[in-house]
């Protein structure tokens, strides 16, 4: 792939190698420019992740996507650059009740960089990394927004899950002084057949989250943006939120293409958009 329409949409400058700065730069910039967000499933229309049309989605159309969408797209971008790149799945566990066992419906990556392992994620929401983790257990590791760290084992309650004995890792957020578990994953290598099953059923099963609601985000330089249905939620970096209704459809449309950077020309069909946001006001 041409990388400079990519450097161009998330307004990377740098020195396109394989360092770990350019690796922090551009984990830093990419979901300050693409939002996270679920228009694809939520209206019902395909979502795809050949290359091709991930890279034409999210590059040429300007469009965002949720993780599988978002972590091939980097993944594309990292090895191409040099980097050593593999695929993993997660369960995510945030908010879930008493930590109910789900299933692997999320995408990460692991990028090898001088000999260190990072966790990279650009796709997961309202709480999406904004900086790679060094994976080294226990860490407090600071980012442009949260400080993040991750566990070897969890907490003791995910490994029993692991029949065949893999290690498992939990990464977990620290929100108001209290760490909040965000996922489960280990090191077991994926393919785009196994993103292809979980992207099947994010993107079609009656009862998925994202074909129920409307979720976008996307990370700022001293905030986070949020929008979970009609409600839209700008957090500070200070620990401040703001909350406001989105009471119709124009103001949702100005939302999208404003605060969330969307180009909806061509890629959304604004009277589907409309017809389907008034049913959930």
């Amino acid at each position: 792939m041409d990388l400079e329409p990519y450097f161009q949409r998330i307004g990377f400058t740098g020195t396109a190698d394989n360092s770990l700065a350019t690796l922090m730069e551009i984990h830093r910039l990419h979901p300050q420019a693409i939002a996270f967000e679920n228009l694809s499933s939520f209206l019902a229309r395909e979502v795809s992740l050949q290359p091709a049309h991930v890279v034409n989605k999210l590059v040429v159309q300007g469009r965002g996507g949720y993780c599988f969408e978002q972590n091939l797209m980097l993944a594309l971008v990292l090895k191409q650059l040099g980097f050593e790149v593999s695929e993993h799945a997660a369960r995510v566990i945030w908010r879930s009740p008493n930590k109910t066992l789900m299933g692997r419906t999320h995408m990460l990556l692991k990028v090898m960089v001088d000999g260190d392992a990072y966790i990279c994620d650009v796709g997961f929401g309202g709480l999406t990394m904004t900086a790679p983790l060094l994976l080294e257990p226990d860490l407090v590791q600071h980012s442009p927004h949260e400080d993040f760290k991750i566990s070897q084992d969890g907490d003791g309650k995910h490994s029993k899950h692991s029949k065949d004995n893999k290690q498992e890792y939990t990464i977990s957020v620290r929100l108001k002084n209290e760490w909040k578990d965000m996922y489960v994953f280990d090191l077991v290598p994926q393919y785009p057949v196994d993103f292809d099953m979980a992207n099947y059923f994010i993107a079609t099963h009656p009862q998925s989250l994202f074909i129920i609601n409307l979720v976008l985000a996307r990370a700022d330089g001293d905030c986070r943006h949020a929008l979970q249905n009609t409600t839209y939620t700008k957090y500070s970096t200070d620990g401040t939120k703001d909350e406001t209704e989105i009471e119709n459809a124009d103001a949702l449309i100005k939302l999208l293409t404003g605060t969330f950077h969307l180009n909806l020309t061509g890629t959304v069909d604004e009277d589907v958009l409309r017809e389907r946001f008034e049913k959930l006001v």
